[in-house]
């Protein structure tokens, strides 16, 4: 049985979004679910499948990580990784305050021999399935073998959660040729080159994400992060042109052209795809968006529960 605890305050769409996506979790077997939360939040809400850990503090997404923060055990970001370093759960699911997550499971759980900085791992939707890339803004200030841990740790999470024997690990760069980037990325090539626990297939370029050549890209926080919200960003402004193109042609009464527009909005949502993992901490901790509804939570959790029956801990061997 594998138990997931999941932060109540972690959707900006509400807790009921949270409870839904638990409750759908729990008709897959082998789930025990814990919520934590103010009790407060539960109101009006049927959580007797659910075990019950109050929280009553919910820090807000713009709060910036203090000292103060991380000692206050009255959060449930507090509670839901403390649960995890007890033992009392195998995985956390968050969609609260990032940079408090982050920092919040580094403090209390440390990192896995050999990781010095953890990475986010996210997962991008293409027409193969997923590219996963690391780092998503964990750790925007990198040297060359963060970037080889977070090669390591993409490649063992790609086998994990899609069970690929060899994930083909590419260095986000401007070019395809070794020589290209600044000096951190060519010096990260000369490395992940000589690195024979992966399956290393050289520079990849932005178009490459989206495109069945590579499993895993490899890249700094800060870029990472910038890729990610471009993307959102582009995800949302076509899924808007496409609609508007459908109403300008008087295409909207038409069911397959409605339907079309629908599945690519869910496809293109960010919000709704699934979570991020961070890497290099020995717990499972799942990440995602704060708009999160009740399908992200419930993929989410589902992630979190592949992982932990795949022992990925086990696994991130840096």
């Amino acid at each position: 049985m594998t138990r997931i605890a999941v932060d109540l305050a972690g959707s900006e769409k509400g807790a009921h979004e949270v409870i839904a996506g638990a409750k759908m979790a729990l008709q897959e077997k082998g789930l025990e679910i814990t919520l934590v939360g103010d009790p407060k939040l539960l109101k009006e809400e049927d959580f007797s499948l659910f075990s019950f850990v109050p929280a009553p503090l919910a820090i807000p997404t713009t709060e910036k990580v203090s000292r103060e923060l991380l000692r206050n055990s009255q959060s449930s970001l507090f509670q839901i990784v403390r649960l995890v370093k007890e033992g009392k759960v195998d995985a956390a699911v968050s969609g609260g305050n990032t940079a408090c997550f982050v920092a919040l499971a580094t403090s209390l759980l440390g990192t896995i021999p050999g990781v010095d900085r953890p990475g986010i791992a996210i997962f991008l939707p293409k027409t193969s399935g997923s590219t996963i890339l690391i780092d998503a803004g964990a750790n925007t200030a990198c040297v060359s073998h963060h970037l080889v841990s977070y090669a390591i740790m993409g490649s063992a999470l790609s086998q994990a959660i899609f069970e690929i024997k060899e994930p083909r690990v590419g260095l986000l760069n401007v070019g395809s040729e070794g020589n290209k980037g600044n000096d951190l990325y060519r010096e990260t090539y000369n490395l992940l080159k000589e690195e024979r626990r992966i399956n290393f297939v050289g520079n990849v370029e932005g178009y490459d994400l989206f495109k069945p050549d590579v499993d895993v890209a490899v890249v700094d926080g800060f870029t990472g992060n910038c890729l990610l919200k471009a993307a959102e960003g582009v995800a949302e402004d076509f899924a808007v042109f496409l609609k508007e193109e459908f109403l300008r042609k008087n295409l909207s009464q038409n069911e397959a052209v409605l339907e079309i527009q629908s599945r690519f909005e869910r496809r293109a949502d960010f919000a709704e795809y699934s979570g991020g993992f961070l890497m290099g901490v020995p717990g499972i901790c799942v990440i995602i968006h704060g708009r999160s509804g009740a399908e992200a939570h419930r993929k989410a959790i589902i992630r979190a529960r592949d992982a932990v029956e795949h022992n990925l801990i086990l696994k991130l061997k840096v």
